[in-house]
């Protein structure tokens, strides 16, 4: 593979992890009454949701790149802000978020600066924890429900998104989408897909803590 495709590769795959994020922030744990489908009435079916860990497994498609883009790894949330997406594949590195602070840590534990492709993880992480954990409902979609458990997720016209659609799947007895598949406006296509789903689990706080700069370090 050429010095161009590997960058192109790259970039492919850490946009996907970014779209991952924008998807979960449209998939809330709220509280609200009524009898129309929504997320809200969905999510009021189950317990309030503290922590939350899963595995995950991505297969991306992007005009760029000729093959199918694989990426795997684990996700933890913890309310009220703290957010930690740790990939293993294809390259080990970890996204740590506490509010607005993201910070970036590769397979040495060294403090990288954010890379550009997933900048707005940082703003993301925060609204992603509120509306998983939280009770507020996603913004800017209109929802389409095929069934019970499927949402379409689709932005106005006139909207910035790079999203036409965002799917969600449900588990029938759980709160958080098993199944989340992504269509970008250039024809780009993400499906996630998240197993071994664990609600309210014991996570050590120091889990969400970025490691300490090396004396003399610059922090990014």
């Amino acid at each position: 593979m050429t010095t161009r495709g590997i960058a192109l590769r790259g970039a492919a795959l850490r946009l996907g992890v970014a779209a991952f994020v924008t998807a979960l922030v449209a998939s809330p744990h709220s509280s609200c009454g009524g009898d129309a489908p929504s997320l809200t009435t969905r999510s009021a079916r189950f317990p309030a949701v503290r922590t939350a860990t899963a595995e995950f497994a991505q297969e991306r498609e992007v005009s760029l790149v000729d093959e199918v883009l694989h990426a795997n790894g684990t996700l933890a949330l913890a309310a009220p802000a703290s957010f930690r997406l740790d990939l293993t594949t294809p390259e080990p590195m970890a996204l740590i978020a506490a509010g607005a602070a993201m910070t970036v840590v590769d397979a040495h534990g060294n403090t990288l600066a954010v890379p550009p492709e997933v900048a707005g993880l940082a703003a993301f992480a925060r609204t992603l924890t509120d509306l998983l954990l939280g009770a507020r409902p996603p913004q800017g979609f209109s929802e389409a429900w095929r069934d019970p458990d499927t949402v379409v997720l689709t932005p106005p016209a006139e909207a910035t998104s790079p999203f036409t659609e965002i799917a969600l799947h449900f588990p029938a007895s759980g709160p958080i989408p098993e199944e989340i598949t992504l269509r970008e406006r250039g024809g780009d296509h993400t499906v996630i897909r998240l197993h071994q789903i664990a609600l309210n689990p014991p996570l050590d706080a120091a889990r969400f803590e970025a490691p300490a700069a090396p004396k003399g370090s610059p922090r990014p």
